[in-house]
């Protein structure tokens, strides 16, 4: 499959394809079609899979009215009103599917981000402007 075209299409189409991350603790506002309301769900990042693909996707969890939910989401979607940035976490796995078992204390992580990137809504063209000054150095005359 062309992939190419595929990310040509989305992107044309209005749909953006999402930067996130494992580890990442988001607010996923999501559009329900039927009923015309908005669905607010606070999550963590514990998996993506294909990032930067048109096609990919990404699982993340979270508690609805006293439930653990695991949601797996495509990264170019539609029914997202807005999806903001919360936290990010400093991990050293791609995959956090050992949060699962952890409780308390044991499932602790600890803040990597900076103030202009919190509450920071992801699906806006701006979001990709920090991200991109991130790792560029300054250079010296």
């Amino acid at each position: 499959m062309n992939f190419d075209r595929l990310k040509h299409f989305y992107e044309n189409n209005g749909s953006k394809i999402l930067d996130v991350q494992p580890g990442m603790q988001l607010e996923i506002h999501e559009k329900d079609v039927e009923t015309n309301r908005i669905w607010r769900f606070k999550c963590l990042v514990i998996k993506v899979k294909k990032p930067g693909h048109a096609d990919g996707s990404f699982t993340v969890r979270g508690t609805v009215a006293g439930v653990e939910v695991e949601k797996i989401y495509p990264l170019s979607f539609n029914n997202f009103d807005k999806i903001i940035l919360l936290d990010e976490y400093k991990v050293r796995r791609a995959k956090l599917y050992y949060i699962r078992d952890k409780v308390g204390k044991d499932a602790r992580f600890k803040s990597k981000i900076t103030a202009a990137k919190r509450d920071m809504n992801l699906l806006d063209k701006d979001a990709a402007k920090v991200k991109e000054n991130k790792g560029k150095k300054k250079a010296k005359k």
